[in-house]
């Protein structure tokens, strides 16, 4: 039995209903967890301090669509809401269900052959994770050299092997990462670098933002205690396929307020607030992009056009 091609478009319209039906319901969930008086009463009342947080918020697709640009073309009006849907399927759903959903988009809207489109995903996600990798490194160095992270307090049952094994394993990988290089990345040299400096720049950026915004909301709490959990959320983020990373980084933090000497409460208001602000922007935002966002007016590429056709 063949189903005739209104009843395919109705099939394929209703499972996308569903599916952000879902993703929106999930979300909802996700505030009803945390609890009406419990948002209420964490919310810091410094206005600065909301503002910075819609700065942390949008750089990333914001950030996106400049390094996306490098290869395809898309408008800011277009892609903008295609990778708030992004962000909110990394963050809250699953890790790089953002990267499925925008290959699905790129695919079916751009003039790119399909393979094409996935190796500069693939491509573009390699490099920030090097970014990211690389800054976490730099950054580790300069909180530790210029006294704001004590070592000996979180390496105290590291011994003298396991840093020669850590060491080692450092030094293979950056080995294995250079010699493989060309296999790793299909993008040339130029564009390579332009990309990895947008990621590494955003990063860097961010954790000045971040730290600032801590700082303005808890002004009592000593800045080095801000770099601490800074230099732990880079971490935290780069887990792959976990939802919620921003979740695990709080629990942590907490977890870590000992060794900082820090008390629970003086983390559990501004950490949670974030928390909170995340989820409720992703609702709001997720909502408007995908029922007011537009798409792109770019011709589907010949291979989707042939694959439609012999469907």
């Amino acid at each position: 039995m063949t189903l005739s091609d209104e009843k395919k478009k109705l099939i394929k319209k209703s499972l996308r209903l569903l599916i952000q039906f879902t993703i929106v319901g999930y979300l909802v969930y996700q505030l009803y967890e945390i609890g009406l008086t419990d948002i209420l009463d964490s919310l810091p009342t410094i206005p600065a301090f909301y503002l910075l947080y819609l700065v942390i918020y949008f750089s990333l697709p914001l950030a996106e669509i400049f390094i996306y640009k490098i290869k395809w073309p898309i408008s800011f009006k277009d892609s903008f809401p295609i990778f708030i849907q992004k962000k909110v399927l990394n963050t809250d759903v699953v890790g790089y269900s953002g990267e499925f959903f925008l290959y699905m988009w790129a695919k079916k809207y751009l003039s790119d052959p399909a393979k094409e489109v996935f190796i500069f995903i693939k491509d573009n996600n390699v490099l920030s994770s090097l970014a990211s990798g690389i800054v976490t490194v730099f950054l580790l160095i300069f909180f530790i050299s210029n006294g704001y992270i004590n070592l000996p307090d979180y390496t105290e049952g590291i011994n003298g092997w396991s840093w020669i094994l850590i060491g080692m394993g450092i030094i293979i990988s950056g080995v294995l990462i250079y010699r493989f290089r060309k296999t790793i990345l299909s993008l040339n040299r130029y564009d390579s670098l332009k990309i990895f400096s947008l990621h590494a720049s955003r990063i860097i950026f961010i954790n000045v933002i971040q730290i600032w915004q801590w700082h303005v909301a808890r002004p009592d709490i000593a800045i080095p205690v801000w770099f601490t959990f800074s230099a732990v959320q880079i971490l935290a983020s780069r887990i792959p396929f976990l939802p919620s990373t921003d979740t695990l980084f709080v629990n942590v933090a907490l977890e870590m307020s000992g060794v900082v000497s820090l008390p629970k409460e003086a983390l559990v208001g501004i950490l949670t607030a974030n928390l909170i602000l995340k989820r409720i922007l992703n609702v709001v935002s997720y909502l408007i992009s995908k029922f007011v966002g537009t798409e792109t007016q770019v011709e589907p590429s010949k291979e989707d056009l042939e694959l439609d056709n012999n469907a």
